[in-house]
């Protein structure tokens, strides 16, 4: 039976103009390893339509389907939607039920970068040695440089930093 991953109801009242809408948004694992994004909407008190905007494709595509809508709706420049708890007219959350379960995590595996700084291998300059002609000569310390590191903090390369 398939299970609810996200949920979002969404309302939008304006007596001037007699809107009273609602919007419900559900993320849906289907447990055949594809999922869904469906949606919901009409007039409040009435039977909402039920539309699917994608069907048995994988996590992210359904995932990009439920936030672009989303955002469509909570940021539409004439209705912007609010949220709402009532999910009492939603034919989807009364035929799936209470039954929800987590995203399922994913895990990228990281690089991890050492940044310590490393033991100093310069030597200490030696005394200054006085010539015949009574100038004084030092001879030049070896000075060992590393070389400046980059570490990448996001394998995505959305993230980097320089140390």
């Amino acid at each position: 039976m398939p299970v609810i991953l996200k949920k979002c109801f969404l309302f939008h009242y304006d007596p001037k103009i007699n809107s009273d809408k609602v919007f419900n948004l559900f993320l849906i694992d289907n447990q055949n390893g594809a999922y869904s994004a469906i949606s919901e909407y009409g007039r409040s008190g009435t039977k909402l339509n039920v539309k699917r905007l994608v069907e048995n494709c994988s996590l992210s595509v359904a995932q990009n389907y439920y936030s672009a809508k989303l955002s469509e709706k909570t940021n539409h420049p004439k209705t912007p939607y609010t949220q709402t708890l009532n999910a009492s007219t939603s034919p989807t959350f009364q035929k799936l039920g209470m039954v929800t379960r987590a995203l399922p995590k994913i895990i990228e595996t990281a690089k991890v970068i050492d940044f310590k700084q490393a033991p100093s291998s310069t030597k200490p300059a030696p005394p200054a040695v006085e010539k015949e002609s009574g100038d004084q000569a030092t001879e030049v310390a070896v000075v060992e440089r590393r070389s400046k590191q980059i570490g990448v903090l996001n394998l995505n390369q959305l993230d980097a930093l320089e140390f």
